[in-house]
């Protein structure tokens, strides 16, 4: 159908003039019709190559931005854009490199073009948000890689003028482009981080310190991963949701390792949630009360039950918690997906870990038997 009608396109595009040739690809951009955005990006950028007197570079930015933002002929727009990158303005430059980096394009002319921005002294007078914008578009397009350094350089030395907020989002689009910065850059930040965050720590909204804590967990234990930690674990525990819990608990024994105290607090913490409620627990007095709703609110699923086993694996002393969610695990085995029940098998095949559970052979033959079940069961379905 896109081919279809890009050919049908051809005829009209004599007549229409730049604006409207830059419409039709924008509309044929966001409704994924590639062909026809190519189709009417190719006229554009011929009338663009025709114009007299010559579009100055921010003039043709402009234009390589919109068919960058709508994806239409990538490779000819990098092109272009490294041609112009050195006469153009950083605004300008850096609006049509996030344009095509936001669709996950790479190529070694956008790379060039790339170095060439990041090398702009005007990038340093940009604000925190445009910049966090860059970083953030890094993280899908490796030819961005030259600007995300940069833009770490330039808030380190301006850490304190940047949102709380934003500063959490750029550590931990840092995080996910390994090996975009240097170790030296990397550390400047993250002390200057640590100096700008600490503070302001308490404030922070859960899913931030969540953000804040996976972020800098890569980098081992820090002084801003330790304020983190005691922020999450020692102020804020029981207000996480089960499942944001879940994935502190993974940051922190990634980054503080299995025999911190923080951590071991973590676990503890995890046991009192998981283990069964025992005799009472179906009476109405105020204990039992809140202990039944905070079950509810800590309550995962089976899968995550299983994965939440493999994160704590590492924790000092943690069989209390092994054997509450060995216990918990055996009761809802049934529920667990295919995905789930491998890995609880692969869990239960080493000596660490649930390895340890006392009931392990059971729930072996148990997690065995619901997987021979559930292959019946899709058998009976193919079948009819």
């Amino acid at each position: 159908m896109d081919v279809a009608l890009a050919s049908m396109c051809q005829a009209m595009i004599a007549d229409v003039g730049m604006d409207s040739a830059l419409d039709m690809v924008k509309h044929a951009g966001s409704v994924s019709c590639t062909e026809v955005a190519n189709t009417f990006a190719t006229s554009a950028l011929l009338m663009l190559d025709s114009r007299q007197p010559e579009p100055s570079a921010d003039e043709q930015l402009e234009v390589l931005k919109t068919l960058g933002e709508a994806g239409a002929a990538m490779d000819d727009v990098a092109s272009r854009l490294q041609a112009l990158a050195p006469a153009s303005g950083a605004s300008a430059l850096s609006c049509a490199v996030l344009a095509i980096g936001e669709r996950g394009f790479s190529s070694e002319s956008l790379t060039h073009a790339t170095h060439t921005l990041a090398a702009k002294a005007e990038l340093s007078s940009m604000r925190p948000p445009k910049l966090l914008e860059l970083a953030v578009a890094s993280t899908k397009s490796a030819s961005l890689a030259p600007v995300m350094s940069a833009v770490a350089q330039i808030a380190a030395g301006a850490a304190g003028l940047w949102q709380t907020s934003d500063l959490v989002r750029l550590l931990l689009a840092i995080a996910k482009t390994k090996g975009a910065l240097n170790p030296a850059n990397k550390t400047e930040l993250l002390q200057r981080a640590a100096v700008a965050l600490t503070p302001e720590l308490g404030g922070l909204p859960a899913a931030d310190l969540v953000k804040l804590v996976l972020a800098i967990a890569g980098d081992g234990c820090s002084q801003l991963l330790v304020a983190a930690a005691e922020e999450a674990v020692e102020r804020r525990i029981s207000s996480f949701p089960s499942a944001q819990l879940l994935i502190l608990t993974q940051g922190l024994v990634q980054g503080l390792g299995g025999a911190h105290a923080l951590v071991r607090r973590l676990g503890e913490f995890w046991t009192e949630s998981l283990k069964d409620t025992g005799t009472g627990a179906d009476s109405d007095d105020e204990v039992n009360k809140r202990r039944r709703e905070l079950e509810q609110r800590m309550r995962l699923s089976a899968d995550h039950l299983v994965q939440l086993a493999r994160v704590v694996a590492p924790m000092a002393s943690n069989r209390p918690l092994v054997e509450a969610l060995g216990s918990q695990i055996l009761a809802r085995v049934r529920e667990l997906t295919e995905m789930g029940r491998k890995s609880l098998e692969t869990q239960l095949a080493v000596e660490s870990g649930l390895g340890q559970y006392s009931r392990r052979e059971r729930l072996r033959r148990a997690a065995f038997c619901c997987g021979r079940s559930h292959s019946r069961s899709r058998s009976r379905s193919r079948s009819r």
